[in-house]
């Protein structure tokens, strides 16, 4: 039974996100700012949290209802049959959105919807689940606006875009999903050579490698919010998984792909990240000024995430950085496409590149552009 299943992303992913929905043979029913609506079964909820590399959360909404008081809010959600997918032993998270003038602290929403699930769960089994802000058990999600209330079992748990394997970064290490999505977004199909200058814990480069395996990003996550649910076959996930890697292909196919950085700890990180990913033998690692990074032959691309140079202390050396960045790329005559993000439009013009296109993507709460260079085809006029 195909059920409506709400999947969020950042803002500005949505257009990205849906062409992945829609690969997986998946309607898109309607996209909103930051979240994608289709219609799923238990097997293509699991397909969802397997193969999708944009998306944050994947929702099962349960109950929807018009709350003006968290006293109504707590009523409306024990009459509930919370025992159709959650046992009286386990662990329960919630968490959410709320925008309503009853509620200061969204915090005292969400206990008002645990209390309410609790005392539903203990009158129906004697006892109830451990709570908390964990999210290692089940997780609900509540979504308050107004008088509008939605709660939705979170098949995720943490994140998507927590793959599993960066346990360590730089500074500012770019998120995953936004890794995916600048490659998706530029257009990169992952069977052309790419390099990541300025390429901090490795992000871009692990993402680019498993886009060119064609491996499914949730293969080494250890715990999703669906395995917590009482309705969860594990055989069922097992057989996905096993089907995922048989379309994996081989490593003899994958193009060549590289990532450089200055700082030799924050290249011991992307290195780590990379064994963790199970690609380290498909990207190289270089210790380097960018201009002097590998360049693969071919229709190499070229991904990077230089910083934004918010403070302004520190625009004036982040502004020579992009005019230099722009100078090395307008050399490089590989035929291929440079895609750079970047939060900062007024140091983006120091690239003196023509463009290819730009989208507005977001990196947190920080408003970006994903800029796209053609680069020189080889013998090609300056």
């Amino acid at each position: 039974m195909s059920d409506p299943v709400l999947v969020t992303c950042a803002l500005g992913i949505a257009p990205i996100l849906a062409d992945e929905i829609r690969a997986l043979g998946l309607e898109v029913v309607r996209e909103e700012p930051a979240a994608v609506e289709t219609r799923a079964d238990a097997r293509d909820r699991m397909r969802l949290l397997l193969y999708l590399r944009t998306a944050h959360r994947v929702l099962l909404p349960v109950l929807s209802a018009r709350v003006h008081t968290p006293k109504v809010l707590y009523y409306k959600v024990i009459k509930y049959a919370w025992e159709d997918h959650l046992g009286a032993d386990g662990y329960l998270r919630v968490h959410g959105h709320v925008q309503t003038d009853q509620i200061r602290d969204d915090r005292f929403a969400f206990l008002k919807v645990k209390d309410a699930v609790m005392d539903r769960l203990r009158t129906q089994y004697g006892r109830r689940p451990d709570t908390g802000p964990s999210d290692h058990g089940a997780s609900l999600y509540l979504h308050w606006v107004d008088d509008r209330m939605t709660l939705s079992l979170d098949l995720s748990g943490p994140p998507l875009s927590r793959r599993g394997y960066r346990e360590a970064g730089g500074r500012a290490p770019m998120q995953e999903a936004l890794a995916a999505a600048m490659l998706l977004g530029g257009g990169w199909d992952g069977t052309t050579p790419l390099i990541s200058p300025l390429g901090g814990s490795g992000t871009l480069a692990i993402e680019a490698a498993w886009m060119a395996m064609r491996r499914a990003p949730g293969l080494i996550r250890r715990h999703f919010g669906l395995f917590a649910l009482k309705d969860f076959e594990p055989e069922q996930w097992e057989a996905l998984c096993h089907e995922a890697e048989s379309q994996e292909r081989s490593r003899d196919e994958i193009p060549g792909l590289g990532a450089s950085d200055l700082n030799p700890t924050v290249l011991r990180y992307a290195r780590e990240n990379a064994e963790r990913a199970g690609v380290e033998d498909l990207i190289q690692f270089e210790e380097c000024d960018f201009r002097d990074s590998t360049v693969p032959p071919g229709p190499a691309w070229i991904a990077c995430n230089p910083p934004y140079g918010k403070r302004l202390s520190a625009e004036d050396d982040v502004a020579e950085l992009y005019r230099d960045l722009g100078q090395w790329l307008k050399g490089l005559n590989t035929g291929g496409r440079a895609l750079v993000i970047t939060g900062n439009l007024a140091l983006a013009k120091r690239f003196g590149l023509k463009l290819a296109f730009r989208k507005t993507l977001y990196n947190g709460s920080i408003e970006c552009r994903l800029l796209a260079f053609d680069l020189q085809a080889p013998g090609g006029d300056s």
